[in-house]
């Protein structure tokens, strides 16, 4: 219960967003919801007034997603004593751009959705006690593992909305989160997937496979728990094989 009420209390002071934070927020989402609704601005010819409309549904996707994304990080950073800040990766939108004029909206849901990259700030006062005090590597890749974790529980929820209730703008926020959280798994440093891979190979071995087939498996219409149950079974054959194949054998030295 002191925990909580500890965290409660770091959320309030802590939670608060810079105006570079906001800044890059805007670009990032407004770039991106651009990219997602690029190929839905009329059909035969120009529409000005279906593609503002497809836009502003993608902005509310793409800020909703971002934003869950970010809160994830977030929550888990300040319970473990770190603040996070968000910072965009000028790299990321710009490349989704290319490749959506490239493409030009002839293969659907070809997108490129690398909004940016968080930065750990000591809160020196609330690590009193971790084993790792200072800001270190493993600590980076626990609150980059919240980013994806809250963005498959964000697909889970909409998935179950979507049985609910069937909605083109619900479908289209599931595949943009299924990609979302794909892409942000890949192995580059500035992702969170990088953050995951450096800071535990071991962990990154069962986290990367296991999150594409849960986030694969919810486009297919089968029950959530038995997607999220495969998905872990998967995780942990992959784990398996990857330490008896290779880490096993790195350990052992030349």
């Amino acid at each position: 219960m002191a925990e909580l009420v500890d965290l409660i209390g770091k959320l309030k002071k802590y939670y608060t967003f810079t105006k570079y934070e906001v800044r890059g927020y805007v670009i990032a989402i407004l770039a991106i919801a651009f990219i997602i609704s690029f190929g839905h601005w009329g059909d035969e010819k120009f529409d000005l007034t279906a593609g503002l409309f497809n836009l502003f549904n993608s902005i509310l996707i793409v800020a909703l997603s971002i934003l869950i994304h970010d809160a994830g990080q977030r929550i888990w950073g300040l319970a473990i004593g770190y603040k996070i800040e968000f910072k965009m990766w000028t790299l990321g939108p710009v490349l989704g751009l290319v490749v959506a004029f490239i493409n030009n909206g002839r293969i659907e849901y070809l997108w490129v959705i690398l909004p940016g990259t968080f930065m750990l700030h000591h809160l020196a006062g609330h690590r009193l006690g971790f084993f790792r005090y200072g800001i270190n590597i493993i600590g980076q890749s626990m609150v980059a593992l919240a980013g994806p974790l809250f963005t498959l529980m964000l697909i889970i929820l909409l998935k179950i909305l979507y049985a609910i209730s069937p909605n083109p703008l619900l479908q289209k926020a599931i595949i943009f989160n299924i990609i979302y959280n794909i892409t942000n798994m890949f192995p580059i440093p500035v992702l969170d997937g990088g953050k995951i891979f450096f800071g535990s190979r071991m962990i990154y071995a069962f986290v990367m496979p296991a999150m594409i087939v849960a986030t694969v498996l919810m486009m297919i219409d089968i029950p959530v728990f038995f997607a999220v149950v495969l998905s872990l079974l998967v995780g942990v054959i992959l784990w398996l094989w990857y330490y008896v194949s290779f880490e096993r054998k790195v350990w052992k030295g030349p």
